[in-house]
């Protein structure tokens, strides 16, 4: 199964191989990788808080159920 490391791994090579294929300019080049990589980790970065969110809320709502019966 993916997991949203290699989904998002996967759009961001595909930006790589579009910048990479019509991209003639050396340095143009290279400023897009960089946007692309730092793109790459604010979504993952942002993926893995929204996960640890959502866990921490279940985990309270277990907590918070079970106290109640």
């Amino acid at each position: 199964m993916f997991t949203h490391n290699q989904v998002i791994d996967s759009v961001q090579n595909a930006k790589k191989q579009i910048v990479g294929t019509f991209v003639t300019d050396v340095k143009f080049k290279d400023e897009l990788n960089k946007l692309i990589d730092a793109q790459t980790n604010f979504a993952k970065g942002q993926v893995d808080t929204t996960l640890a969110i959502a866990e921490a809320i279940v985990k309270n709502a277990n907590k918070a159920l079970s106290l109640t019966k």
